[in-house]
């Protein structure tokens, strides 16, 4: 069984692979800077003994953009599974090519989309991946990376409306029936979900004009869930960025 670990600024998603590259279980927990070793190594121990999940690792790879969290997961999985993890970096062969002007200041996250993206469906794809931010991620004809936007994420509006408005409060993110809301609720979710929605299919539409024909469109990241239905030219794979470490492993790649 082979571990893929990405840790995103809000969550920290923990894949786990079967021999015959199926997922055998995925464990999400929230990212603190605050919280220790003990208490992460904890709270996995927890998800792995309530579920009754009998998981012996042969390898691991972390995705990490909290650089002070990655020695404490890399500790986790060492004490937990008694494996060294390999961590997607500069270091770690990917396959795919950073074409950009600083390829080093390019997020692991955005990496291992791009290798997962690669894998899947070739060249000439447009991803958006929404977390904590918004990208928009293009690779060209070979599957390189060329570049990216990057804007807030749902998460992060839906705070700074609560945060910085007297008269809003907090809401469960769900599509409204309608574009213009009749209460706050769907107020509020109508500018987050179909705003969001509209925003990602307009870039991709100009990213299409910007590169001079069409391209696959794929819809992943922890928030992608909620506006998968409004954006039906996406195809859904939440788990590209696993299947992208996932490749690395399996392919001996940094060894």
């Amino acid at each position: 069984m082979l571990l893929t670990l990405d840790i995103g600024n809000t969550m920290a998603k923990f894949v786990f692979f079967n021999d015959d590259q199926t997922i055998y279980s995925r464990y999400l927990t929230k990212t603190r800077p605050e919280r220790s070793f003990d208490e992460y190594k904890s709270f996995l121990l927890s998800f792995i003994q309530t579920n009754k999940l009998d998981i012996k690792i042969e390898d691991a790879i972390i995705s990490s953009v909290v650089p002070s969290l990655t020695p404490i997961f890399l500790d986790v999985i060492k004490e937990v599974f008694g494996v060294n993890a390999k961590t997607l970096g500069p270091g770690l062969k990917s396959g795919v090519a950073i074409k950009t002007d600083n390829p080093k200041e390019v997020g692991a996250d955005l990496v291992g989309d791009a290798i997962g993206a690669k894998l899947l469906y070739g060249g000439d794809v447009i991803i958006a991946d929404l977390g904590t931010a918004n990208k928009v991620i293009l690779l060209d004809g070979k599957g390189d990376f060329v570049g990216c936007s990057i804007a807030p994420g749902l998460g992060l509006g839906l705070s700074a409306l609560v945060s910085n408005t007297a008269a809003l409060t907090d809401v469960s993110l769900q599509i409204p029936p309608k574009i213009i809301g009749k209460n706050t609720p769907d107020s509020m979710n109508s500018g987050l979900l179909y705003g969001t929605s509209f925003a990602i299919s307009k870039m991709a539409e100009e990213v299409e004009k910007e590169v001079g024909h069409p391209c696959k469109k794929v819809l992943t990241g922890g928030y992608s869930s909620y506006v998968r239905r409004l954006l039906p030219e996406f195809e859904y794979e939440p788990d590209l960025l696993a299947i992208g470490l996932y490749s690395l492993l399996i392919n001996g790649r940094g060894k």
